[in-house]
Protein backbone atom coordinates (compact mmCIF):
# COMPACT_ATOMS: atom_id res chain seq x y z
CA UNK A 1 0.00 0.00 0.00
CA UNK A 2 2.78 2.41 0.92
CA UNK A 3 4.48 1.98 -2.44
CA UNK A 4 1.23 2.44 -4.39
CA UNK A 5 0.67 5.70 -2.53
CA UNK A 6 4.11 7.10 -3.33
CA UNK A 7 2.30 9.53 -5.64
CA UNK A 8 -1.40 8.89 -6.12
CA UNK A 9 -3.44 11.22 -8.28
CA UNK A 10 -7.06 12.11 -7.56
CA UNK A 11 -9.35 13.40 -10.30
CA UNK A 12 -12.38 13.83 -8.05
CA UNK A 13 -13.44 13.93 -4.42
CA UNK A 14 -14.53 10.32 -4.80
CA UNK A 15 -10.95 9.42 -5.72
CA UNK A 16 -9.62 11.46 -2.81
CA UNK A 17 -12.03 9.74 -0.42
CA UNK A 18 -10.91 6.29 -1.60
CA UNK A 19 -7.24 7.22 -1.18
CA UNK A 20 -7.81 8.68 2.28
CA UNK A 21 -9.84 5.68 3.47
CA UNK A 22 -7.11 3.34 2.22
CA UNK A 23 -4.53 5.43 4.05
CA UNK A 24 -6.59 5.26 7.25
CA UNK A 25 -6.81 1.48 6.97
CA UNK A 26 -3.05 1.13 6.47
CA UNK A 27 -2.03 3.85 8.96
CA UNK A 28 -0.42 5.99 6.26
CA UNK A 29 0.16 9.74 6.28
CA UNK A 30 -0.23 11.76 3.11
CA UNK A 31 1.14 15.02 1.83
CA UNK A 32 -1.66 16.79 -0.06
CA UNK A 33 -0.40 18.94 -2.89
CA UNK A 34 -0.96 20.09 -6.46
CA UNK A 35 1.92 21.96 -8.11
CA UNK A 36 3.93 22.00 -4.88
CA UNK A 37 4.75 25.70 -5.18
CA UNK A 38 4.07 26.29 -1.47
CA UNK A 39 5.80 23.17 -0.24
CA UNK A 40 8.45 25.37 1.40
CA UNK A 41 5.87 26.96 3.70
CA UNK A 42 5.59 25.32 7.09
CA UNK A 43 7.29 22.39 8.77
CA UNK A 44 8.76 19.38 6.99
CA UNK A 45 6.34 16.56 7.74
CA UNK A 46 7.11 12.83 7.67
CA UNK A 47 4.81 11.44 4.98
CA UNK A 48 4.39 7.98 3.48
CA UNK A 49 2.98 9.21 0.19
CA UNK A 50 1.63 12.10 -1.86
CA UNK A 51 -2.01 12.78 -2.69
CA UNK A 52 -1.73 14.75 -5.93
CA UNK A 53 -4.77 16.91 -6.71
CA UNK A 54 -3.38 18.61 -9.83
CA UNK A 55 -6.02 16.97 -12.04
CA UNK A 56 -8.87 18.37 -9.94
CA UNK A 57 -8.83 21.50 -12.08
CA UNK A 58 -11.08 23.59 -14.29
CA UNK A 59 -13.82 26.21 -14.16
CA UNK A 60 -17.21 24.83 -13.10
CA UNK A 61 -19.37 27.96 -13.35
CA UNK A 62 -18.67 31.65 -13.88
CA UNK A 63 -21.37 34.29 -13.61
CA UNK A 64 -19.65 37.65 -14.16
CA UNK A 65 -22.90 39.56 -13.74
CA UNK A 66 -23.32 37.99 -10.28
CA UNK A 67 -19.63 38.35 -9.35
CA UNK A 68 -19.45 34.63 -8.60
CA UNK A 69 -16.86 32.11 -9.80
CA UNK A 70 -16.91 28.37 -9.04
CA UNK A 71 -13.84 26.38 -9.96
CA UNK A 72 -11.89 23.34 -8.88
CA UNK A 73 -9.07 23.69 -6.38
CA UNK A 74 -6.32 22.51 -8.73
CA UNK A 75 -6.96 25.26 -11.27
CA UNK A 76 -3.74 27.24 -11.90
CA UNK A 77 -3.88 30.77 -10.49
CA UNK A 78 -2.67 32.19 -13.81
CA UNK A 79 -5.69 30.71 -15.61
CA UNK A 80 -8.03 32.16 -13.00
CA UNK A 81 -6.55 35.64 -13.34
CA UNK A 82 -6.67 35.48 -17.16
CA UNK A 83 -10.33 34.45 -17.07
CA UNK A 84 -11.22 37.32 -14.74
CA UNK A 85 -9.20 39.86 -16.69
CA UNK A 86 -11.13 39.00 -19.85
CA UNK A 87 -14.32 39.88 -17.96
CA UNK A 88 -12.72 43.03 -16.48
CA UNK A 89 -12.89 41.52 -13.00
CA UNK A 90 -10.34 40.43 -10.39
CA UNK A 91 -9.63 38.56 -7.19
CA UNK A 92 -10.01 41.54 -4.89
CA UNK A 93 -7.80 40.10 -2.16
CA UNK A 94 -4.79 40.44 -4.49
CA UNK A 95 -3.63 36.80 -4.55
CA UNK A 96 0.18 36.86 -4.43
CA UNK A 97 2.47 34.97 -6.78
CA UNK A 98 5.32 33.61 -4.64
CA UNK A 99 6.82 31.60 -7.51
CA UNK A 100 10.02 33.64 -7.77
CA UNK A 101 10.22 34.37 -4.05
CA UNK A 102 10.03 30.68 -3.08
CA UNK A 103 11.97 29.47 -6.10
CA UNK A 104 8.98 27.49 -7.34
CA UNK A 105 8.71 29.17 -10.75
CA UNK A 106 4.91 29.18 -10.73
CA UNK A 107 2.10 30.90 -8.89
CA UNK A 108 0.49 27.55 -8.07
CA UNK A 109 -3.23 26.87 -7.82
CA UNK A 110 -6.26 28.70 -6.51
CA UNK A 111 -6.71 25.96 -3.91
CA UNK A 112 -3.21 26.52 -2.60
CA UNK A 113 -3.86 30.24 -2.30
CA UNK A 114 -7.09 29.68 -0.39
CA UNK A 115 -5.91 27.01 2.08
CA UNK A 116 -2.90 29.20 2.88
CA UNK A 117 -5.14 32.31 3.08
CA UNK A 118 -2.64 34.29 1.02
CA UNK A 119 -3.64 37.91 0.53
CA UNK A 120 -1.90 40.89 -1.04
CA UNK A 121 -1.86 44.67 -0.46
CA UNK A 122 -5.62 45.17 -0.98
CA UNK A 123 -6.27 43.02 2.08
CA UNK A 124 -5.90 46.24 4.09
CA UNK A 125 -9.20 47.62 2.80
CA UNK A 126 -11.18 44.77 1.20
CA UNK A 127 -10.33 41.77 3.37
CA UNK A 128 -8.39 38.53 3.18
CA UNK A 129 -8.78 35.53 0.87
CA UNK A 130 -11.03 33.81 3.43
CA UNK A 131 -13.49 36.72 3.22
CA UNK A 132 -14.09 35.98 -0.48
CA UNK A 133 -14.67 32.23 -0.27
CA UNK A 134 -18.44 31.77 -0.43
CA UNK A 135 -18.42 27.99 -0.28
CA UNK A 136 -16.60 24.76 -1.06
CA UNK A 137 -16.91 21.00 -1.38
CA UNK A 138 -14.36 18.76 0.29
CA UNK A 139 -13.38 15.42 1.78
CA UNK A 140 -12.18 15.39 5.38
CA UNK A 141 -9.35 13.35 6.86
CA UNK A 142 -12.06 10.85 7.81
CA UNK A 143 -12.67 10.24 4.12
CA UNK A 144 -16.12 11.84 4.44
CA UNK A 145 -17.68 14.27 1.96
CA UNK A 146 -18.87 17.63 3.27
CA UNK A 147 -19.60 21.10 1.97
CA UNK A 148 -20.05 24.58 3.33
CA UNK A 149 -21.69 27.74 2.01
CA UNK A 150 -23.00 28.07 -1.51
CA UNK A 151 -23.20 30.16 -4.66
CA UNK A 152 -24.73 33.26 -3.13
CA UNK A 153 -23.00 36.25 -1.58
CA UNK A 154 -25.15 36.11 1.56
CA UNK A 155 -25.35 32.57 2.92
CA UNK A 156 -26.41 31.92 6.50
CA UNK A 157 -26.80 28.14 6.45
CA UNK A 158 -24.58 26.08 8.72
CA UNK A 159 -21.17 26.96 10.10
CA UNK A 160 -18.87 29.30 8.21
CA UNK A 161 -16.23 26.64 7.63
CA UNK A 162 -14.55 28.72 4.92
CA UNK A 163 -12.92 30.81 7.64
CA UNK A 164 -11.54 27.63 9.22
CA UNK A 165 -10.35 25.94 6.04
CA UNK A 166 -8.57 29.07 4.78
CA UNK A 167 -5.28 29.08 6.63
CA UNK A 168 -5.36 25.36 7.53
CA UNK A 169 -2.67 24.48 4.94
CA UNK A 170 -4.38 21.27 3.89
CA UNK A 171 -4.32 19.73 7.36
CA UNK A 172 -8.10 19.32 7.67
CA UNK A 173 -9.53 18.46 4.26
CA UNK A 174 -8.99 18.06 0.52
CA UNK A 175 -10.91 20.72 -1.42
CA UNK A 176 -12.48 20.38 -4.84
CA UNK A 177 -15.07 22.93 -5.96
CA UNK A 178 -14.52 26.40 -4.52
CA UNK A 179 -16.91 29.33 -4.96
CA UNK A 180 -15.32 32.78 -4.79
CA UNK A 181 -16.74 36.28 -4.88
CA UNK A 182 -15.07 38.42 -7.56
CA UNK A 183 -15.06 42.21 -7.96
CA UNK A 184 -14.92 44.57 -10.95
CA UNK A 185 -11.43 45.64 -11.95
CA UNK A 186 -10.81 49.37 -11.24
CA UNK A 187 -10.96 51.65 -14.26
CA UNK A 188 -7.59 53.10 -13.35
CA UNK A 189 -5.08 53.35 -10.53
CA UNK A 190 -2.08 55.40 -9.51
CA UNK A 191 0.26 55.63 -6.57
CA UNK A 192 1.40 58.56 -4.48
CA UNK A 193 4.83 58.67 -2.86
CA UNK A 194 5.45 60.61 0.34
CA UNK A 195 8.74 60.99 2.25
CA UNK A 196 9.02 60.16 5.95
CA UNK A 197 11.85 60.49 8.44
CA UNK A 198 11.35 57.14 10.14
CA UNK A 199 8.94 54.24 10.60
CA UNK A 200 6.96 55.93 13.36
CA UNK A 201 6.29 59.07 11.33
CA UNK A 202 5.45 56.91 8.29
CA UNK A 203 2.77 54.92 10.10
CA UNK A 204 1.34 58.14 11.57
CA UNK A 205 1.15 59.79 8.15
CA UNK A 206 -0.65 56.75 6.75
CA UNK A 207 -3.12 56.88 9.63
CA UNK A 208 -3.78 60.54 8.83
CA UNK A 209 -4.27 59.76 5.13
CA UNK A 210 -6.74 56.99 5.90
CA UNK A 211 -8.67 59.41 8.11
CA UNK A 212 -9.43 61.55 5.04
CA UNK A 213 -12.39 60.92 2.71
CA UNK A 214 -10.05 60.15 -0.21
CA UNK A 215 -10.33 56.35 0.01
CA UNK A 216 -6.78 55.02 -0.26
CA UNK A 217 -6.79 51.33 -1.15
CA UNK A 218 -3.31 50.16 -0.16
CA UNK A 219 -0.41 51.55 1.84
CA UNK A 220 3.21 50.39 2.06
CA UNK A 221 6.43 51.70 3.61
CA UNK A 222 9.76 51.20 1.83
CA UNK A 223 13.18 52.07 3.25
CA UNK A 224 15.20 54.16 0.80
CA UNK A 225 17.48 51.32 -0.42
CA UNK A 226 14.56 48.94 -0.96
CA UNK A 227 12.63 51.63 -2.83
CA UNK A 228 15.66 52.43 -4.99
CA UNK A 229 15.99 48.77 -5.97
CA UNK A 230 12.41 49.00 -7.26
CA UNK A 231 13.13 52.11 -9.33
CA UNK A 232 11.87 54.69 -6.84
CA UNK A 233 14.45 57.39 -6.11
CA UNK A 234 13.25 59.73 -3.37
CA UNK A 235 15.60 61.40 -0.92
CA UNK A 236 14.08 60.25 2.36
CA UNK A 237 14.82 57.50 4.91
CA UNK A 238 11.34 56.03 4.35
CA UNK A 239 9.02 56.26 1.36
CA UNK A 240 5.28 55.83 1.82
CA UNK A 241 3.42 54.34 -1.15
CA UNK A 242 -0.34 54.96 -1.33
CA UNK A 243 -2.51 53.33 -4.00
CA UNK A 244 -5.68 54.99 -5.28
CA UNK A 245 -8.07 53.06 -7.52
CA UNK A 246 -11.43 53.60 -9.15
CA UNK A 247 -13.04 55.79 -11.79
CA UNK A 248 -10.42 57.96 -13.52
CA UNK A 249 -11.95 61.32 -12.62
CA UNK A 250 -12.32 60.27 -8.98
CA UNK A 251 -8.76 58.95 -8.73
CA UNK A 252 -7.39 62.18 -10.19
CA UNK A 253 -9.43 64.34 -7.81
CA UNK A 254 -8.45 62.31 -4.73
CA UNK A 255 -4.79 62.38 -5.71
CA UNK A 256 -4.90 66.15 -6.15
CA UNK A 257 -6.34 66.66 -2.68
CA UNK A 258 -3.73 64.41 -1.04
CA UNK A 259 -0.87 66.07 -2.91
CA UNK A 260 -2.16 69.53 -2.00
CA UNK A 261 -2.00 68.48 1.64
CA UNK A 262 1.63 67.37 1.27
CA UNK A 263 3.63 69.25 -1.35
CA UNK A 264 6.56 66.81 -1.06
CA UNK A 265 4.49 64.03 -2.60
CA UNK A 266 5.08 62.52 -6.03
CA UNK A 267 2.95 60.48 -8.43
CA UNK A 268 3.47 57.11 -10.10
CA UNK A 269 1.27 56.63 -13.16
CA UNK A 270 -0.67 53.45 -13.89
CA UNK A 271 2.02 51.13 -15.30
CA UNK A 272 4.70 52.16 -12.80
CA UNK A 273 2.11 51.98 -10.03
CA UNK A 274 1.06 48.49 -11.08
CA UNK A 275 4.69 47.38 -11.17
CA UNK A 276 5.59 48.55 -7.67
CA UNK A 277 2.50 46.96 -6.11
CA UNK A 278 3.22 43.68 -7.86
CA UNK A 279 6.73 43.73 -6.38
CA UNK A 280 5.33 44.52 -2.93
CA UNK A 281 2.68 41.79 -3.21
CA UNK A 282 4.99 39.05 -4.50
CA UNK A 283 7.92 39.88 -2.15
CA UNK A 284 10.09 40.59 -5.20
CA UNK A 285 11.73 43.34 -3.18
CA UNK A 286 13.48 40.67 -1.08
CA UNK A 287 13.56 37.76 -3.53
CA UNK A 288 17.23 38.27 -4.39
CA UNK A 289 18.34 38.44 -0.77
CA UNK A 290 20.47 35.45 0.28
CA UNK A 291 18.71 35.29 3.60
CA UNK A 292 15.84 33.86 5.57
CA UNK A 293 12.65 35.83 5.02
CA UNK A 294 10.09 36.26 7.79
CA UNK A 295 6.55 37.60 7.65
CA UNK A 296 5.45 39.52 10.73
CA UNK A 297 1.82 40.48 11.31
CA UNK A 298 1.16 43.11 13.96
CA UNK A 299 -0.81 46.27 14.52
CA UNK A 300 0.73 49.23 12.66
CA UNK A 301 1.00 51.15 15.92
CA UNK A 302 3.70 48.79 17.26
CA UNK A 303 5.62 48.33 14.00
CA UNK A 304 8.20 51.04 14.71
CA UNK A 305 8.85 49.79 18.23
CA UNK A 306 9.21 46.21 17.04
CA UNK A 307 11.74 47.16 14.36
CA UNK A 308 13.70 49.25 16.85
CA UNK A 309 13.90 46.33 19.31
CA UNK A 310 14.92 43.92 16.56
CA UNK A 311 17.54 46.37 15.30
CA UNK A 312 19.22 46.23 18.71
CA UNK A 313 19.70 42.47 18.29
CA UNK A 314 20.30 41.84 14.59
CA UNK A 315 20.87 43.27 11.12
CA UNK A 316 18.15 42.92 8.51
CA UNK A 317 16.41 44.42 5.50
CA UNK A 318 12.68 45.05 5.56
CA UNK A 319 9.66 46.70 4.05
CA UNK A 320 6.09 46.99 5.29
CA UNK A 321 2.69 46.49 3.69
CA UNK A 322 -0.84 46.88 5.10
CA UNK A 323 -0.01 50.36 6.50
CA UNK A 324 2.71 48.80 8.66
CA UNK A 325 0.67 45.80 9.78
CA UNK A 326 2.64 43.34 7.62
CA UNK A 327 6.41 43.48 7.83
CA UNK A 328 8.69 41.45 5.56
CA UNK A 329 12.14 40.82 7.06
CA UNK A 330 15.28 39.40 5.43
CA UNK A 331 17.94 38.37 7.92
CA UNK A 332 20.55 35.80 8.79
CA UNK A 333 19.76 32.18 8.03
CA UNK A 334 20.10 30.92 11.57
CA UNK A 335 18.23 30.21 14.77
CA UNK A 336 19.55 33.37 16.42
CA UNK A 337 17.77 35.66 13.96
CA UNK A 338 14.51 33.72 14.26
CA UNK A 339 14.71 33.90 18.04
CA UNK A 340 15.44 37.63 17.84
CA UNK A 341 12.37 38.22 15.65
CA UNK A 342 10.07 36.45 18.09
CA UNK A 343 11.74 38.01 21.13
CA UNK A 344 11.29 41.54 19.75
CA UNK A 345 7.68 40.83 18.79
CA UNK A 346 6.69 39.15 22.04
CA UNK A 347 2.97 38.45 22.28
CA UNK A 348 2.08 41.41 20.07
CA UNK A 349 1.84 39.63 16.74
CA UNK A 350 2.55 36.63 14.56
CA UNK A 351 5.91 35.78 12.98
CA UNK A 352 6.21 33.10 10.28
CA UNK A 353 9.34 31.88 8.54
CA UNK A 354 8.35 32.14 4.88
CA UNK A 355 11.64 31.30 3.17
CA UNK A 356 14.36 29.18 4.75
CA UNK A 357 17.70 29.67 3.02
CA UNK A 358 19.39 27.01 5.14
CA UNK A 359 18.01 24.66 7.77
CA UNK A 360 16.41 27.20 10.11
CA UNK A 361 13.02 25.47 10.13
CA UNK A 362 14.62 22.43 11.79
CA UNK A 363 15.70 24.69 14.65
CA UNK A 364 12.87 27.24 14.88
CA UNK A 365 9.13 26.56 14.41
CA UNK A 366 8.13 28.17 11.08
CA UNK A 367 4.66 29.06 12.42
CA UNK A 368 4.20 31.19 15.50
CA UNK A 369 4.25 28.84 18.54
CA UNK A 370 0.87 28.50 20.21
CA UNK A 371 0.03 28.99 23.86
CA UNK A 372 -1.21 25.73 25.41
CA UNK A 373 -4.94 26.62 25.36
CA UNK A 374 -4.73 27.51 21.66
CA UNK A 375 -2.61 24.45 20.89
CA UNK A 376 -5.17 22.23 22.60
CA UNK A 377 -7.94 23.88 20.56
CA UNK A 378 -6.01 23.21 17.35
CA UNK A 379 -5.61 19.56 18.36
CA UNK A 380 -9.35 19.21 18.96
CA UNK A 381 -10.15 20.73 15.57
CA UNK A 382 -7.62 18.43 13.89
CA UNK A 383 -9.11 15.42 15.67
CA UNK A 384 -12.61 16.37 14.55
CA UNK A 385 -11.66 16.55 10.86
CA UNK A 386 -8.73 14.14 10.70
CA UNK A 387 -8.55 11.86 13.77
CA UNK A 388 -5.91 9.55 12.24
CA UNK A 389 -3.69 12.49 11.19
CA UNK A 390 -3.68 11.41 7.55
CA UNK A 391 -3.54 14.87 5.93
CA UNK A 392 -0.39 17.04 6.04
CA UNK A 393 0.37 15.94 9.60
CA UNK A 394 2.81 18.28 11.34
CA UNK A 395 2.75 20.87 8.53
CA UNK A 396 1.82 23.71 10.86
CA UNK A 397 2.69 22.55 14.38
CA UNK A 398 4.46 19.56 15.88
CA UNK A 399 1.95 16.87 16.81
CA UNK A 400 -0.99 18.29 14.84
Amino acid sequence: MANSLATTSAQSLADASDIINAAIADDIRLEVRAMGTKKALGRMGAYDGVLDVTKMAGVVDYQPEELILTLRAGTPLGEVEALLENANQMLAFDAPDYGRFLGAGSAGTIGGVMVANLSGPRRLTVGAARDFMLGFEAVSGRGEFFKSGGKVVKNVTGYDLSKLICGSFGTLAVLDEITIKTLPRPETSLSLLFPADDMASATKMITDIFATPHEPGSAAILPRDIAKSAGIDMNAPMIIVIRLEGIAVSVKDRATHLLNANSAGETLVHNKSKNIWQKIRDVDLLSDAKADVWKVSCTPSIAAGFLEKLGQQAEFDFYADWAGGLIWLAGASDKEFGDAVRSALGADGFAMLMRDSGDTKTLVPPFQPLAKPMFDLHKRVKAAFDPKSVLNFGRMHDGI
